[in-house]
């Protein structure tokens, strides 16, 4: 693996904050008070001292995160981070149940791809140009595709699926990446998401497809059964989609810190 140059996606702003990002998890990928699914370093969970090492991640990276905030520590947490000339952005997390697998897979029985779609998994093998094509239709729905060497599986344990049209042209994605540390306290936790269904093929039922896939492959290919994912309050059609599998949202949140400096608009991915 390339340490020094690896593979990013996104607009040219995005992909300079997974080369910091990168470079940044290179210290710290062996301390399990951190962590990423390869987008941002993100602390496992909030402290009162940690906030200090939040946004100096920010100011280093352009955008760090803090997973597992209480809703009731999230206005203070986050003036914190304003306070420090920061802008923030938070999503609540929302959690696998005990009917998630079952649900996913009574998904991929009752429901299949459209008929011109076939399904292409990423690996360590994948060609660029096909990682492009993958880039192509994440930033199609302003979704930032995570670093090749986390949505490939070369760093953490993890799937990427798109669907392809017969032209090679992706219309569709998701993944889950193993995000915690073996030792922190969310052992076998994994990262869930980046659904995207390219705009002229919305409807069709790809992104809960897509999502059922790589739910199922994780538990039966990797053995992981345990996932949490992101979303922005009020975002009601991820929320239906995410609740139909059996996943709830939590009492907690990811709230990022982003250096308005560097990463311009106050996002990372939508």
């Amino acid at each position: 693996m390339d340490t020094l140059f690896p593979e990013t996606f996104g607009a040219p702003g995005q992909q300079a904050m997974q080369r910091r990002t990168w470079s940044a998890w290179q210290l710290l990928r062996e301390d399990p008070q951190y962590c990423t699914h390869g987008r941002a370093v993100a602390l496992a969970d909030p402290t009162p001292d940690n906030i200090a090492r939040q946004i100096a991640l920010a100011r280093l990276v352009g955008a760090a995160a803090c997973e597992h905030v209480p809703t009731a520590d999230l206005d203070a947490r986050g003036a914190a981070l304003m306070a420090a000339g920061l802008v923030t952005d938070s999503f609540v997390m929302w959690t696998s149940g005990a009917q998630t697998l079952d649900r996913a897979r009574a998904r991929l029985a009752r429901r299949p791809l459209p008929e011109d779609l076939t399904l292409e998994w990423i690996d360590a093998d994948t060609p660029p140009d096909r990682m492009a094509t993958l880039d192509a239709v994440t930033q199609s729905c302003e979704v930032l595709l995570p670093l090749g060497p986390f949505i490939r599986g070369v760093e953490r344990p993890a799937l990427c699926v798109m669907a392809v049209e017969p032209s090679g042209r992706a219309v569709g994605a998701a993944a889950s990446v193993l995000q915690f540390h073996p030792a922190s306290a969310h052992p076998g936790f994994c990262w869930w998401g980046m659904l995207s269904t390219h705009p002229d093929r919305r409807g069709e039922g790809i992104a809960s497809r897509l999502g059922a896939e790589v739910l199922v492959a994780m538990a039966d290919r990797l053995g992981l059964t345990r996932f949490f994912t992101g979303i922005r309050t009020g975002n009601a059609p991820s929320e239906a989609l995410c609740a139909a599998l059996d996943f709830a949202p939590t009492d907690t949140h990811a709230l990022l810190a982003i250096d308005p400096e560097v990463i311009g608009g106050g996002r990372v991915t939508k």
